[in-house]
């Protein structure tokens, strides 16, 4: 039974995609957070589908889900724009990091030799 509800629902969604984009004008902004709330809606019963339905080790479902969720939050921010400031943010924190870790462990000119 759940499977039909999952077909219909899938049906519901559709529909409503179709609908808005036909007869709902709607500015560039509200249309991509519609189409996200949308693709949300069809990523979290793709998943739900596979976790209730496709038997497999549960660690493997438990790396599913989070490739799963990581791709949909990656998505998510690059419909945003908001992607390439994460990459952004990430390379200066690591950049930062790394570099301080290469000045902390070469020795300075001034110290005396280790024999």
């Amino acid at each position: 039974m759940p499977l039909v509800q999952l077909i219909i629902a899938l049906i519901v969604v559709g529909l409503v995609a179709w609908l808005l984009r036909v007869y709902l004008p709607m500015s560039g902004g509200i249309r991509t957070i519609v189409d996200v709330v949308l693709m949300l809606i069809v990523v979290g019963m793709a998943l739900w589908l596979i976790n209730t339905y496709v038997p497999m080790a549960g660690s493997i479902k438990a790396i599913l889900n989070i490739v799963v969720v990581v791709a949909t939050c990656v998505g998510v921010l690059r419909v945003f724009g908001l992607w390439n400031q994460v990459v952004r943010g990430w390379r200066n924190l690591t950049t930062r990091y790394f570099h301080a870790e290469d000045h902390a462990s070469t020795p300075s000119p001034k110290a005396p030799p280790v024999v």
